[in-house]
């Protein structure tokens, strides 16, 4: 199914990537941390979406102190649609993860200079600045809040529960798209809402950026990306292979499991690093160390 050449690639970028962080976090040694000269150069994702900078700080000030707590839902749903950790202080300050208020939140948010993250693209209504058109947003779901925890509390009462049908659930709501939805799926996965979804190790939403790594690693056209194909398929067998060949620190984890994600979320930096691998271009996003900045900043 797929391509040797290319699966080494795929292999090697997850282990020589989450090498670099335990030489920086962990053993605590001085730059470079690897010889690759692209990973020397760009910025790349962790392998584990939880060890980067925001969902660390996410993590420990809002999702663990929510996280059996019907609050935890709508508090993710807040945070990760700014998804900026100076956002998330101001709406701890006032407040407004749990008692959400368009108006106050605006007021409140609109003093910082940056208000969202720069990471993706948050979508919002037209006619509307960012705060406004994000809290708009917030304020529809908010609205609706009782049903949708309703909703996933039913499932995991039945031991139904799985990451798609939240992920459904929360795709019906306006400018909620594929990736947004994602994002607070794989926030919620450590939560009661979906701590024992039966789909971790079988399906994922392959963004735009895992269906190309997928398409190198079967050698199909790069732009193929028909939503109708069986992409949880192949996440699935590649999730297989690299369970058996990467080694047991990244696979066996006693801190976090490696699931379905770290494949979706592999398969993107994969296609990433390929591209300036086989000189097709470049990343926008240049590595600049600082020895200044906390590793985890605001624990």
């Amino acid at each position: 199914m797929f391509i040797q050449e290319e699966l080494d690639r795929y292999l090697y970028w997850q282990v020589e990537r989450e090498n670099i962080r335990l030489q920086k976090e962990v053993s605590n040694l001085p730059a470079p941390w690897t010889d690759d000269p692209i990973l020397q150069q760009y910025k790349f994702c962790q392998v584990f979406r939880e060890e980067d900078r925001t969902t660390r700080w996410f993590k420990k000030h809002i999702r663990e102190p929510m996280r059996e707590n019907t609050n935890v839902f709508m508090a993710t749903v807040i945070f990760r649609w700014f998804n900026w950790i100076p956002t998330g202080r101001t709406l701890i300050e006032h407040n407004l993860l749990t008692n959400w208020d368009r108006k106050k939140a605006i007021k409140e948010i609109t003093k910082q200079d940056k208000w969202v993250t720069g990471a993706y693209i948050v979508k919002s209504p037209n006619g509307m600045d960012k705060v406004t058109g994000v809290a708009e947003c917030i304020t529809h779901m908010w609205e609706r809040k009782n049903y949708m925890l309703e909703k996933l509390e039913e499932a995991v009462e039945n031991n139904t529960s799985t990451l798609k049908y939240c992920w459904d659930l929360l795709r019906e709501y306006p400018y909620m798209g594929p990736f947004m939805a994602y994002e607070v799926v794989t926030d919620l996965r450590f939560t009661y809402l979906l701590d024992e979804a039966k789909d971790k190790l079988t399906w994922a939403n392959a963004g735009p950026g895992a269906m190309r790594g997928l398409n190198r690693l079967t050698g199909r056209p790069l732009d193929f990306c028909q939503r109708s194909h069986d992409w949880c398929s192949e996440m699935t067998a590649l999730y297989a292979i690299a369970k058996e060949r990467l080694p047991a620190h990244i696979t066996k984890r006693n801190d976090l499991p490696y699931e379905l994600r770290e494949i979706e979320g592999g398969l993107c930096e994969f296609d990433k690093y390929s591209r300036i691998y086989k000189g097709e271009g470049r990343t926008r996003s240049i590595y600049k160390h600082d020895d200044t900045l906390p590793l985890i900043e605001g624990l």
